[in-house]
Parts: structure tokens; C-alpha cells; sequence
């Protein structure tokens, strides 16, 4: 599909998942609504949802960890009725305590227009966020909760 037959929310999903990889919290955050959520899925890693001053936090210290991150996006699911998008995609970037390599399934709300996230949730690979991680957090030497995926 070529992006001018795209519709407006497909088009703002993969934008939004470009936005990541230039690791650029204000380019990331461009992309939501004032009142947009994050939630970090499976519920059972017991992730807060987050609102955009607290993503933005917690995105600033992902960032810092992470260099050289490519997504690649292997399927879009798109529901017109209920402006919707659904992505599963890889991730891949450098870090101190070697590769990171996630896989995602990202559900992308959007406001009447498609122009606009109004939540976001991100499933991560559970077990790999579970060990790599914490080895990150200690190497950064950060206090506090480690950041995650």
C-alpha cells in the first residue's frame, strides 16, 4: 500500500513508531493528545499507567540507554470503526550491556481525526524485559526503578 492510499491513523502510527527511533522524547510525544495514556503490557510485569508528563520521564531515561534503535514493523491491523491501529513489530538497538532485542504488539488509539494518540499500549516480550533490564539499571548505576521496554 502506497502512503497517499494510507488513511490519516495508519499513517500517524508508523509515524509515531519512526519517532522512537530517532530517540527524541520530544518527537516521540508529538505524536499524543494532552490527555493520552501508556500502559506497559502484560499487567502481570505490574507497570503503572502513565500519563504524558510521566511517560515523557520515563522515556527520557529509556532513551539515554538505548543507541542505534531500528523497529521493524512486521504487520498492521487497522480498525476504520473504532480508530485503531495495531502493530507487531521488532526492536533492536545497542547498549552497555549488549543488545537489546524486544518484540512488540503496540495498540495505537486515536482521536476523531486519526491525527492524534490518545492511548497507547505497548506489549513487550515479559521474559526478556524480566532479564535485561535489571543488567541495565545496574550498569547505569541508576537509582530508583529500572527503566523498562
Amino acid at each position: 500500500m502506497s502512503s497517499s492510499e494510507m488513511s490519516t491513523r495508519r499513517k500517524t502510527a508508523l509515524a509515531m513508531v519512526e519517532a522512537y527511533e530517532t530517540l527524541d522524547v520530544a518527537k516521540i510525544m508529538a505524536f499524543r493528545t494532552p490527555e493520552c495514556t501508556f500502559q506497559a503490557l502484560p499487567r502481570s510485569m505490574n507497570r503503572p499507567e502513565m500519563n504524558n508528563k510521566e511517560y515523557a520521564a520515563h522515556l527520557g531515561q529509556v532513551v539515554k540507554a538505548l543507541s542505534n534503535l531500528k523497529i521493524v514493523v512486521e504487520e498492521v491491523f487497522e480498525d476504520a470503526a473504532e480508530n485503531k491501529v495495531v502493530l507487531w513489530a521488532r526492536g533492536t538497538a545497542d547498549t552497555k550491556v549488549g543488545p537489546y532485542v524486544n518484540e512488540y504488539i503496540l495498540m495505537i488509539y486515536l482521536n476523531e481525526s486519526g491525527d492524534r494518540v490518545t492511548r497507547f499500549c505497548e506489549f513487550v516480550d515479559s521474559a526478556f524485559v524480566a532479564g535485561f533490564f535489571p543488567k541495565l539499571h545496574q550498569a547505569l548505576g541508576a537509582k530508583g526503578g529500572p527503566p523498562s521496554a
